[in-house]
């Protein structure tokens, strides 16, 4: 414990003294909480299980430091750099990482949960396994980013760019996607339960089997698309665009299908039990026998193109 005193009193009077290259320095399990070391050199530094809670470390050169197991909550890394760093099970809960660079960084386990990584460039990383919950990830690119079995539940993604990412089995319940960039994203196995999906750019992507409960599609363009085996229930896709798609064996249950064009949509098989239909376009859809009996249907175009007015409110 004394040599961990001596260790953070060294470094603090020497950074205050203006010094700022401390590379390769040992600070195993040094408290560095609430310390100010912005702009400060600490390459390949051993910072195991130290704690740098709340720490300033903005424009901070950290590349190739060895972070496992060190608290890092709250703390500022604006612009730093963390190329090529071991942070295995570090914990960045509520840190501000913001323009870090992490380029061959080591993120088994790490824990970003509410981390703020907005406008942050993750390009092609492996963040597999790697906690995200409610982490503000706004305008942030992970194109091509492994996020396979991450925790994203309650995630910021406003904007994001998440084109080709391999998000296979991730927790998106309740995650915010509106206006983020979906193109050619492995979602197999996923969690979108309650996700916003609003103005998202959904090409390529395959909604085969997902859990989409209570998710929010509405006035997307999903035509062709198909959502085999899905569960929809209750979910939103007010004015979405459905022209040709493929809801198979797809869980439909109080969906609200209010303005949707399904003209062609494939529903056989489908359970639409208090589904809204009302104001839909249906022309060429194929049911089964019986479809109407269960389902809200005010203005709708019927498969054989008449209108009904079978549900109709006075």
């Amino acid at each position: 414990m004394l040599d961990h005193i001596a260790k953070k009193r060294n470094l603090i009077e020497r950074y205050s003294q203006g010094e700022r290259n401390f590379e390769g320095w040992d600070l195993k399990g040094v408290d560095l909480s609430k310390v100010d070391l912005s702009h400060a050199i600490l390459r390949n530094t051993n910072l195991v299980f130290a704690n740098l809670w709340e720490a300033n470390l903005c424009n901070t050169d950290l590349s190739g430091a060895n972070l496992s197991d060190a608290d890092l909550s709250g703390a500022s890394l604006l612009d730093a750099n963390l190329s090529n760093a071991n942070i295995t099970r570090t914990n960045f809960t509520y840190a501000g990482l913001s323009g870090v660079q992490f380029a061959n960084a080591h993120l088994n386990s790490a824990n970003f949960r509410l981390a703020i990584l907005n406008c942050t460039n993750l390009h092609g990383m492996d963040f597999k396994r790697v906690n995200l919950q409610k982490a503000y990830l706004l305008e942030t690119n992970l194109s091509n980013t492994d996020l396979s079995h991450v925790n994203l539940h309650h995630a910021f993604l406003f904007r994001a760019n998440l084109s080709r990412a391999n998000l296979q089995n991730a927790d998106l319940s309740e995650a915010d996607l509106s206006e983020s960039s979906l193109h050619g994203a492995n979602l197999h196995g996923a969690n979108l339960s309650e996700v916003d999906l609003r103005e998202a750019d959904l090409d390529r992507v395959d909604f085969s089997e997902l859990n989409l409960r209570l998710a929010n599609l509405s006035g997307l363009n999903l035509s062709n698309v198909s959502f085999i085996g899905s569960n929809l229930s209750k979910a939103i896709l007010r004015g979405t665009v459905l022209r040709g798609a493929c809801f198979n064996a797809a869980n439909l249950w109080n969906a609200d299908l209010t303005g949707a064009d399904l003209t062609g949509a494939d529903l056989t098989g489908a359970d639409l039990r208090c589904a809204n239909f009302d104001g839909a376009n249906l022309k060429y859809a194929e049911v089964d026998v019986g479809w109407m009996n269960e389902v809200r249907i005010c203005q709708t175009v019927l498969p054989d193109g008449n209108i009904s007015n079978r549900t109709c409110r006075a």
